[in-house]
């Protein structure tokens, strides 16, 4: 059976983008600006706040993505379009919502059976956005169809997404920039590949040779363990972070205690707020080192006891809470 081609996939990619690449770059560059001020606010919030703006971020990653897949079939198809459509898919969103649940239950689920079945799922189900949002279909029916499309196809699929993965990374060497170009004409070929598997041209396609499919397991072995000795590494190193954390973390109570204890012997009692301590007590209070939140600090019994708390990261007793007294020293 023959498959598409994956050099006239990047070809016509690099054509498309070359015809308007400012508007493809600034698509992109906003999509990342908005990612970004939204994972932002997230990450320097706390308890409902913090639940509230996951959730809104969640929502406006997904729209962002309905609305890139729109815009960029249209960019492909020559067609009339501008940011004006990133709103247009908005009718689809629960349908996309569903299908985007469904896909990663599905493909987690593979990767957890020994990983070949995860990216088998991954491979299959790669065309259910587009369908969506391309073709109007629900989300069952977009996974069916997804799978129907990658029948036959899945070695290509997968060397695809090899030369995809090669392609950004030679785009993150060039100091990161190279990737506003490489990112969306990857994405074209994508799109190239969705359009040609929706009408199969077996006079113009090629066949998947046995060597392009052992190379492609080379690849895929030599990937995959890349990624474990990088997460290997990245976990030691953010393990290594929340210990250098934590021990701020306690640095900055002793210090805070000292100030405290000062503050008692001249005004008989303790601070109702941290602020009084600053700047006669101290040059400035800390805050926590990863949220640059105030530690909390609460005066008993006449303001002749206090209670400051910290929570740690790399402490599983009392669920990470790290409290001294005033009554203790």
């Amino acid at each position: 059976m023959k498959s598409f081609s994956k050099r006239e996939a990047f070809a016509v990619a690099w054509q498309t983008f070359k015809e308007r690449p400012l508007f493809i770059i600034g698509l992109f560059v906003i999509t990342m600006v908005v990612s970004s001020s939204m994972s932002s606010l997230a990450n320097h919030s706390t308890g409902g706040i913090l639940m509230i703006l996951n959730l809104i971020d969640f929502a406006v990653q997904i729209l962002l993505g309905m609305g890139m897949t729109l815009i960029l079939i249209r960019v492909y198809d020559n067609v009339d379009t501008g940011y004006r459509d990133f709103f247009e898919p908005i009718p689809a969103f629960v349908s996309y919502i569903v299908a985007t649940i469904l896909t990663t239950i599905i493909i987690s689920l593979g990767f957890l059976l020994l990983v070949i079945p995860g990216i088998v799922a991954s491979i299959a189900l790669m065309f259910v956005p587009y369908l969506i949002i391309d073709r109007n279909m629900g989300p069952i029916e977009a996974i069916k169809e997804s799978v129907n499309l990658s029948k036959g196809h899945m070695w290509n699929l997968l060397i695809l997404g090899l030369f995809i993965i090669a392609f950004n990374i030679v785009g993150a060497l060039a100091l990161g920039i190279g990737l506003i170009v490489t990112i969306p004409v990857s994405a074209l070929a994508v799109v190239h590949v969705y359009r040609w598997l929706l009408s199969p041209k077996d006079d113009e396609g090629i066949v998947v040779s046995n060597s392009s499919k052992v190379l492609a397991v080379f690849a895929i072995v030599v990937v995959f363990a890349a990624a474990v000795v990088g997460l290997s590494i990245l976990g030691q190193s953010l393990s290594s972070d929340a210990q250098s954390r934590d021990a701020i973390r306690k640095s900055d109570l002793v210090n805070i205690q000292t100030a405290l204890q000062i503050y008692k012997k001249e005004n008989g009692e303790f601070p109702p707020q941290l602020r009084l301590l600053s700047p006669h007590y101290m040059a400035f209070i800390p805050g926590d080192p990863k949220s640059n939140l105030p530690y909390q600090y609460v005066v008993y019994g006449g303001r002749v006891d206090y209670q400051l708390c910290t929570q740690l990261e790399t402490s599983s007793e009392a669920q990470g809470a790290y409290c001294v007294f005033g009554l203790t020293q």
